[in-house]
């Protein structure tokens, strides 16, 4: 049956893959006819470029994973196997959609981090049975008796999962910016964890994650550099979306801690430069000889661009191989 259920994992990954080639040469198209658009200010001409890509990036991979649900009807854990597929789904649609609504109205930042919580309950719903979260300092359970471990059980299901869907999905939207980073790095964090799932025989993490890989895959085809589509707050949410469902779903969290360090450290920094009203690095345009600016010390890409001056695709590779030794580092956590 596992055998089964990975072979099916493989055409999940190639549904998504097709379905995602297929359909954004259209969308990006039509982007541009109607003026669904950004400008990529890293660029000589600062061309407009497709914008909100993330919709088809969704759509492939929702159907790569509602793919899975008529071949495990005979497996022992069906039931659960398929409540867990529409649980992540619920999620990322309600991540996605809110970073849908501020593509269109370009909502503040201070409600744009908030708004995502609501992608969490469905995912808070589907660990009412196992109130436990691994960390890299040990397992954290929820479930002591008395007043004390109901008031641990309510902060797990209430606020903590919540927290964890929408600080993934902040993390993901603040590290973007640059063509093919965001894409680039889900992408290497999914085939970790993937690798993980399969090791630990955790069919959910495979599930929910060859063809969240499939369509990464295909979008980063059109999403790398020089970008002909860019994800949108709709794609980066939906991305960190997946990443935390894979992650508690299939008891990773601890590989998922580790590898979201360099994006935390981008949060933080991002944090303390809106807080210093200090504007983010993409709002200015690349210097007269091709590299990129850092006009402040309030994000990793800045930190780097300060230790040794870049053209954008090196600092992407650059920060693509930041994420990779930190993917390492995570699946490590679970023994070499």
């Amino acid at each position: 049956m596992v055998d089964s259920l990975v072979f099916v994992a493989v055409e999940s990954f190639l549904i998504s893959l097709v379905v995602c080639l297929l359909v954004l040469p259209s969308y990006i198209r039509k982007a541009k006819q109607v003026s669904i658009t950004g400008l990529d200010i890293h660029k000589p001409n600062v061309p407009a470029i497709a914008e909100c890509g993330g919709v088809i990036l969704i759509l492939a991979y929702l159907i790569g994973l509602f793919f899975f649900i008529p071949f495990i009807g005979d497996m022992l854990n069906a039931d659960t196997l398929n409540a867990e597929i529409i649980g992540t789904a619920a999620t990322v649609l309600l991540a996605a959609f809110v970073g849908f609504i501020d593509d269109i109205y370009e909502t503040r930042w201070r409600i744009k981090v908030l708004t995502p919580l609501l992608g969490g309950i469905p995912l808070a719903v589907l660990r009412l049975a196992r109130p436990t979260l691994q960390t890299p300092f040990g397992i954290l359970d929820f479930t002591k008796s008395g007043p004390l471990g109901l008031a641990g059980e309510i902060f797990f299901f209430i606020i903590l999962l919540p927290v964890v869907v929408t600080a993934c999905a902040n993390a993901v939207n603040m590290f973007a910016g640059l063509n093919g980073l965001e894409a680039g790095s889900c992408a290497i964090m999914a085939l970790a964890l993937l690798a993980l799932a399969v090791r630990e025989n955790k069919p959910e993490g495979y599930i929910i994650l060859t063809p969240f890989l499939g369509a990464l895959l295909a979008f980063l085809f059109f999403n790398k550099y020089p970008s002909k589509i860019f994800p949108g707050d709709v794609g980066t949410f939906g991305m960190g979306a997946v990443i935390a469902c894979a992650a508690i779903l299939a008891d990773l969290e601890r590989a998922a801690f580790i590898m979201f360090i360099p994006y935390m450290i981008n949060a933080v920094l991002f944090f303390i430069g809106k807080l210093k009203r200090v504007p983010p690095p993409r709002e200015a345009q690349m210097n007269p000889d091709g590299t990129l600016p850092a006009p402040s010390i309030w994000s990793l890409r800045s930190i780097i661009l300060r230790i040794h001056p870049m053209k954008e695709k090196t600092l992407v590779y650059t920060m693509l191989l930041i994420v990779a030794l930190f993917a390492v580092a995570g699946t490590l956590a679970y023994g070499a």
